[in-house]
């Protein structure tokens, strides 16, 4: 079994991870906003399906930003306590560390996008500014490992 601080340390930070969640959440009326003359919201239609609602829903995304969250770390716990069988974990670890990477970085992208979308910018530029970003933090993760190293 894994040593009772770094446990400790697990739940407390999943603790935070929720209390920045509601904090954000509560924080002001983000739709209030006056809408832009290029809005993706005017004009749309209702969505068909329960998924394209919960796209479009501030819950929607919130939730499934905890699950990914609490997916990833339990999937690092086991990892770190040896929980999966050493033959699989090296595979295990690598596939996890591959797949938190393109799942984060897809929805860094997609926030982006959808941000620069709602405040009325075109989709190039749109998705110029999430390609410019996901790019910054490439450049900041090898500048760290080529300082760290």
């Amino acid at each position: 079994m894994a040593p009772l601080t770094y446990v400790a340390s697990t739940v407390l930070t999943g603790l935070v991870v929720v209390a920045l969640v509601v904090a954000v959440a509560r924080s002001r009326e983000w739709r209030a906003a006056a809408a832009t003359p290029g809005d993706v919201r005017t004009g749309g239609t209702s969505p068909a399906t329960t998924l394209a609602a919960a796209a479009r829903s501030p819950l929607g995304w919130t939730v499934a930003f905890l699950v990914l969250v609490l997916g990833i770390g339990g999937g690092a716990l086991a990892f770190v306590t040896g929980a999966i069988p050493s033959a699989v974990s090296q595979v295990a670890g690598v596939a996890l560390v591959i797949v938190a990477a393109a799942v984060m970085g897809g929805y860094l992208f997609w926030g982006v996008y959808h941000s620069a979308r709602y405040r009325g910018i075109e989709s190039a530029q749109a998705t110029g500014t999430g390609l410019w970003v996901l790019g910054m933090l490439l450049i900041v993760a090898i500048v760290v490992r080529l300082v760290v190293a």
